[in-house]
């Protein structure tokens, strides 16, 4: 028989959750972020407030994103404003094929190309929005550098593609590629808030899925002190969600 397992979680609230017979406490008050561990990080496209070596928290802005350019493509700035218009009205097949003979001749205009991912992923077609998004990614972040341990050297975060940061990450999470989403998702969800200050760390509803996939791709890892932190800041910006208990490691 199934039966109740009493979740405390200390200082905030008191959440039952089926499982079997017994009372766990989840500890909120001393968890601790995961450490991001990177030597350097460049932050694109951003007017910086901030002086180079200077150092700042997570969550406090470092700069303000610039604005995109006025035209995206000198040959394709039509189709991509319809695709724009498309999109905007649900119709992601229309922007997605709107786009195709904009693609195949500007490979590497990161602007089309980030629309017509984001299409793909709109009308799900998954397999071929990861491939999109995998050549933006490829572009925009081709500086990037690792050690010679794995970790990141260089890290590029490029204010412009928030959003491809946490697209990816959610497709990569789909693939059971956990490093790698949460590479991304905390690209977009922590580290981006130094330089991004657009960013509101306080929009629940961005912030509960990011953190909750966060959780969720750190349980599979079977990182327990990373999956509290991460279950802990989405219970306290959604004391109800019942959906992140799925991923709490006892």
């Amino acid at each position: 028989m199934i039966k109740k397992i009493t979740l405390i979680l200390l200082m905030v609230i008191a959440y039952p959750i089926t499982s079997q017979e017994s009372k766990f406490e989840l500890d909120c008050v001393n968890t601790s972020r995961p450490e991001f561990r990177l030597n350097y990080s460049i932050m694109r496209h951003m007017n910086p407030t901030i002086s180079t070596g200077d150092s700042v928290e997570i969550g406090k802005a470092a700069g303000t994103s610039t604005a995109y350019p006025e035209t995206i493509s000198k040959l394709f700035e039509i189709p991509y404003r319809k695709a724009e218009a498309f999109y905007a009205e649900r119709k992601f097949n229309e922007a997605v094929t709107i786009l195709e003979p904009a693609i195949k001749t500007e490979k590497n205009n990161p602007f089309l190309l980030n629309f017509y991912a984001k299409s793909l992923y709109a009308a799900n077609k998954r397999k071929e929005s990861f491939k999109a998004y995998l050549n933006l990614i490829s572009l925009i972040d081709a500086e990037e550098t690792l050690n010679s341990d794995g970790s990141h050297n260089l890290v590029i975060i490029d204010t412009w593609f928030l959003e491809a940061y946490w697209k990816i990450s959610t497709l990569y999470l789909e693939a059971q590629d956990y490093e790698k989403s949460i590479y991304y998702n905390r690209k977009m969800l922590d580290v981006i808030t130094l330089g991004n200050t657009y960013y509101n760390p306080n929009m629940i509803t961005y912030n509960i899925s990011a953190l909750s996939y966060l959780a969720e791709a750190y349980y599979f890892l079977k990182n327990k002190e990373a999956n509290h932190f991460y279950v802990c800041e989405t219970l306290k910006l959604d004391k109800n969600n019942k959906d992140v208990l799925q991923f709490l490691m006892l």
